[in-house]
């Protein structure tokens, strides 16, 4: 497995738990307005931790051009 497989593997975990939070919100399983929020934060977070991950990989591939 190559650091690029490594990579992509851990961007789509973090895409599967954004998608298990977003499937919550729409069931209504957030208990009050805070557990909302803080979900939301959440979820943006891996998002954007999606977003780096992306970009490393990116960059990855450009050095190995």
């Amino acid at each position: 497995m190559t650091v690029s497989d490594l990579l992509q593997q851990i961007r789509n975990n973090l895409e599967k738990r954004r998608l298990e939070i977003a499937d919550g919100m729409l069931r209504g399983r957030m208990s009050d307005f805070e557990a909302y929020h803080k979900n939301v934060g959440i979820a943006e977070g891996l998002e954007q931790a999606s977003d780096v991950i992306r970009e490393t990989i990116r960059e990855i591939n450009e050095k190995d051009e």
